[in-house]
């Protein structure tokens, strides 16, 4: 770990890159490679595993169909009293008898091939007896002795049998038998049913079904036609179909079952399956090997892998560059700090590294003007506490000039003269008196009673004020001087008529969001126009002309961004007011702002 500390910012997220990056995605890769490869494989031999397994199923029906056939046509009733009677008494002695019944066989034969359509090209039937004349589906059994297959056939002691024959064979068959057929293939299947009597079960002859494999197998079988699977006649010991293995007899073993099972061949694999009612295994020719279908999964794994590695070098070499310049914006800022900040860092770059230079040059420039304004203020700080204490005095002069105006004016009886002077001086000295920016409502109520009494010299006790506030909200503090410009104006504004009065009522309510804050009176009040004027100006303060008259907009304009530099966009001001009936001011202040002393 304390290498890894030591390290270069460029060499730690290189490293991290490697390790968290790089690395587990090659590892992924391969990991996606065999997991992919096996799936890929299970699936082939499952897909391949169903094919052969229904294909088989498939030929497995068609052959027993076949065989019914054969069984049908050997134990017809028709069938069976000919070669019975002419078992046991010879039909030539009763020609006519004899022919009527041979018609009557050799229409239901060919009936039948023709109705099943199962492949199979002719029918013909092989008596033990001897027969006057051959021909017409009716041969002697003798012609079959010395052939190979019909002596297995005897060996195997069974009713049913089915062989393979190839084209040799094929020759030797029809050569033997007297017959050729129509047939276009060069190889046959026969089938053999033995018709036994029904009495004693003596055999009174054989039905030779021969059939032709290109109809009875699909082209699947056909190498001509790209096909990739082999019937393997394990009685005839020969097959039909494409190319199978080159050492199949090698391969082939007792174990094989309905199921597809697989012959192996070195490191390739071969998926097959036996005929349920036959002894015909249905091979697939293309072998099988656990990476015969990892070409796609191995392109996708070695592009992943590949991009890893390209991603790595990539990140590398932008890391680099990147780092090279944030190097050099460092060397030029300790070059600008040993210079006094006399200089700035080129801005050549749109990306976050131009972001730290023009920053940077910012943060200069806030620092050189912050150095100006140090300066200049260690300049003139002795003039200004000179002057501060000059100042100090001009206050208690207005105060003290104030009070002896007041008690002058008590002794020659002027006492509204003298109350209003000594309110003038409470408004005084709370305009002036820098305590803050807020004032409990308290204080702002005791100056609000004073304003009046200033302005009732004027207009002669025409002004009369009520409040309506609770005890609770006294102590809660609010902008100094909210109420002093409402008061203005609605005497300014409402009291426009000689010899008329004036009643200005102030009620703040505190409410479950807000504190109501409402000034009303029973002034001349505003016509719509004038009205909608006041409050598109508070609106848009830059937008209005100033009433230099009275300074309507000023006050209201002064409040109400107060309000919302105070109190946030919550807070509201809204003026209802008719002509020739009273205005109404309300001010509402958020709860959760609202200050206590």
């Amino acid at each position: 770990m304390s290498l890894f500390t030591k390290r270069t910012l460029v060499q730690k997220i290189c490293i991290l890159s490697l390790l968290f990056l790089t690395i587990p995605t090659l590892f992924f890769s391969f990991y996606l490679y065999k997991k992919q490869t096996r799936e890929l494989h299970t699936q082939l031999i499952h897909e391949q595993g169903i094919a052969i397994e229904q294909t088989t199923k498939t030929l497995d029906n068609i052959l027993t169909s076949i065989s019914d056939l054969s069984r049908d046509i050997a134990y017809s009733q028709p069938l069976n009293n000919y070669l019975g009677k002419h078992y046991r008494m010879g039909l030539n002695k009763f020609p006519v008898w004899s022919e009527k019944y041979l018609g009557e066989i050799i229409a239901s034969i060919k009936y039948s091939l023709k109705y099943r359509n199962l492949g199979v090209n002719t029918a013909n039937i092989f008596t033990t007896t001897p027969l006057e004349e051959e021909g017409s589906y009716f041969w002697s059994a003798d012609r079959l002795v010395n052939l190979d297959f019909f002596q297995q056939f005897q060996e195997a002691e069974s009713e049913f049998g089915l062989f393979y024959l190839d084209t040799k064979q094929t020759e030797v068959f029809h050569d033997t038998c007297g017959y050729s057929t129509s047939s276009a293939d060069k190889n046959i299947i026969l089938v053999i049913q033995k018709i036994n009597t029904e009495y004693q079960g003596s055999c009174m002859g054989y039905i030779v079904f021969e059939c032709s494999p290109s109809k009875i197998f699909p082209t699947l079988f056909r190498p001509s036609q790209n096909g990739n699977y082999f019937a393997w006649f394990q009685d005839s010991q020969k097959g039909y179909g494409a190319e199978p293995p080159q050492n199949l007899e090698e391969l082939l073993n007792d174990d094989a079952n309905s199921a597809p099972f697989f012959i192996n061949s070195g490191k390739e694999q071969y998926i097959c399956c036996m005929m349920e009612h036959f002894d015909i295994m249905i091979m697939n020719t293309q072998p099988l090997t656990f990476y015969s279908s990892n070409r796609p999964v191995f392109s996708l794994s070695l592009v992943l892998a590949s991009f890893a590695v390209l991603q790595f070098i990539l990140l590398t070499i932008f890391i680099r560059k990147s780092f090279h310049q944030l190097h050099t914006d460092l060397n030029l800022m300790d070059a600008i700090i040993a210079h006094g900040f006399k200089e700035k860092i080129p801005e050549t770059r749109s990306d976050e590294i131009g972001m730290i230079a023009h920053r940077y040059n910012i943060l200069l420039d806030k620092i050189n003007s912050l150095i100006q304004e140090t300066v200049e203020k260690e300049t003139t700080q002795t003039q200004a506490q000179l002057k501060a204490l000059q100042y100090q005095i001009n206050p208690h002069f207005i105060y003290n000039t104030l009070s002896i105006f007041s008690g002058y004016a008590s002794q020659h009886g002027q006492e509204i003269l003298a109350e209003s002077i000594a309110s003038f001086g409470q408004i005084l000295r709370y305009n002036i008196k820098n305590d803050g920016l807020y004032a409990t409502i308290e204080s702002e109520l005791r100056t609000a009673v004073s304003l009046i009494n200033v302005y009732n010299i004027r207009y002669f006790n025409q002004l009369r004020l009520t409040t309506d506030v609770p005890e609770s909200v006294q102590k809660i503090q609010i902008i100094k001087f909210l109420l002093q410009p409402l008061l203005e104006n609605s005497i300014l504004h409402g009291l426009v008529s000689p010899n008329t009065s004036l009643h200005i009522h102030i009620s703040i309510k505190p409410m479950a969001d807000f504190m109501e804050i409402k000034v009303c009176d029973d002034g001349d009040g505003m016509s719509p126009d004038r009205l909608s004027e006041v409050l598109y100006s508070l609106e848009h303060p830059s937008e209005t002309l100033l009433d230099s008259s009275n300074g309507t907009f000023i006050g209201l304009q002064n409040i109400y961004r107060r309000l919302k530099l105070f109190y946030s966009q919550r807070a509201q001001l809204t003026i209802e007011s008719r002509e020739h009936h009273g205005t109404t001011i309300m001010i509402h202040i958020p709860a959760d702002v609202i200050k206590e002393e």
